[in-house]
């Protein structure tokens, strides 16, 4: 998995499944030598150990790393976390030297993003109706598609208990992963607004939000436990290399196991500015960014790509174009765009109340559990929720066709530039892929189509 030039695909995934129960008897080892194993995927452990312990056992040495929390947008702070010293040994104790091929110390991702909302004087959505609108999502709900049966899986900061949720009767569950705590704090407050944009397409579904640690991977492999239909992903990094570094393998692999083995369908941010990773992946929907102004353009509004959101050609899965379709995304400089809940007082609730005026602030107060944010963060939910409308529809539906249904269904985008500076236009074009989610059109293309077995198809001959 980890040799130079290998890459992982659908039809080769199957070939790195370790034999023997491999996994489980590494953690058992592990485990004995004082780590803390957390879980035990088809791939790969994840565990956790003191400083001391992980040096002493890789005979190796970690440093504390301090960068920005986002390197595109440097005002959101920084990361501290601890990562291998280049140069320094590392070696696989002699114990699991047959089971273990590498172990990595994971890096934190990049976040792409009362029970009324405040009142602001500026152009702002408001969730579900706004967007439920706008996605055309609205029309097919009134029909009963609202996602009924459908479950649908969040790994993010946390999901807070917020009255929004409570009031209107969503079915908004919560759990942890198993490196985090205090599954009803959420301090960041990105994990629980980002959730309303699932809602504002598909109101009933059954929700599962994770609250993640300080490993997205583990985030990823508990949301897959679950057996949900759909994933959605508003996180990633900024990854430009022509190869994937070693150390984001075992999520490159979980995320091709979980769409091209387990039938999930999964949505991740391309990203704001950034080339997102996993969002740049061959097998996941990536979300890219539309902005919808109150102006009136005939019968429609007027919409343009939004000056926010990535666009970009993957450097790592050749002819891979980021993004696949987009959801509704602000502008620069901030993308204060939809009005969403968040615990009170929490990270995005105090910055953006003390960013002052609109478009650097948004205008609320600091503990009133409302912030004004968008960001692919938004878009990958939105997306996500069109998926279980198109699930409930048609629930035999693989992932590559919701994605080719999307696709065919999306409303084209032909004004604006993309983050990149990427010019949409008529057609398929760089900065917003297809366009817009769809979801009335998308719903009315799956109810048409016959999903056969694959043996029920004849031979070539």
């Amino acid at each position: 998995m980890f040799e130079p030039g290998q890459f992982l695909t659908p039809e080769n995934i199957e070939e790195f499944i370790p034999e023997g129960g491999a996994t489980q008897k590494a953690a058992k080892i592990f485990q004995d030598m004082g780590f803390r194993i957390i879980h035990v995927g088809v791939f790969s452990v994840s565990g956790e150990a003191t400083r001391d312990l992980w040096e002493s056992t890789f005979n190796t040495e970690v440093k504390k790393v301090t960068v920005p929390a986002d390197n595109i947008h440097p005002e959101r702070g920084k990361r501290v976390f601890l990562s291998n010293v280049a140069g320094a040994p590392f070696e696989i104790p002699a114990e699991v030297s047959d089971l273990v091929e590498r172990a990595y110390p994971q890096k934190p991702p990049v976040f792409f993003g009362s029970p009324l909302p405040p009142i602001v004087s500026y152009h702002c959505l408001n969730v579900p109706g706004d967007i439920s609108m706008l996605l055309r999502a609205g029309r097919v709900n009134q029909e009963g598609i609202t996602g009924k049966g459908v479950l649908v899986a969040m790994p993010d900061t946390g999901f807070y208990a917020h009255k929004f949720y409570e009031w209107r009767g969503y079915n908004y569950n919560r759990t942890i992963a198993e490196d985090a705590v205090d599954v009803d704090v959420d301090n960041n407050g990105h994990g629980t607004a980002e959730a309303a944009n699932i809602f504002s397409s598909a109101p009933g579904i059954d929700f599962v939000g994770i609250k993640m640690g300080l490993n997205p991977t583990l985030g990823f492999k508990k949301a897959m436990d679950l057996s949900p239909a759909v994933i959605s992903c508003s996180w990633g990094w900024d990854i430009r290399e022509r190869s994937l570094p070693n150390w984001l393998k075992p999520l490159e692999a979980a995320i091709i196991y979980a769409v091209r083995k387990l039938g999930i369908t999964v949505v991740f941010s391309a990203g704001n500015g950034h080339y997102g990773f996993p969002g740049q992946m061959p097998e996941v929907i990536s979300a890219g960014g539309v902005y919808v102004s109150r102006k009136l353009a005939g019968d429609d509004f007027e919409f343009k790509a939004s000056d926010y959101a990535s666009s970009f050609t993957s450097p790592i899965y050749p002819g891979r174009r980021v993004p696949d379709v987009c959801g509704l995304v602000g502008m620069k400089p901030n993308a204060i765009y939809i009005m969403l809940p968040v615990q009170p007082g929490c990270s995005i609730d105090r910055e953006l109340a003390a960013g002052g005026a609109h478009p650097n602030g948004d205008m609320t107060e600091s503990e009133d559990g409302w912030a004004a944010i968008s960001g692919t963060s938004a878009a990958a939910p939105q997306i996500a929720g069109v998926c279980a409308l198109l699930k409930q529809v048609q629930p035999s539906l693989s992932p590559e066709l919701i994605k080719q249904i999307l696709i065919a269904s999306a409303r084209d985008v032909r004004e604006g530039e993309s983050s990149m500076g990427d010019t949409a236009g008529k057609g398929f074009d760089s900065a917003t892929g297809a366009g817009l989610v769809d979801a009335y059109s998308a719903c009315k293309l799956a109810r048409s189509i016959m999903v056969r077995p694959r043996f029920t198809v004849p031979p070539p001959m």
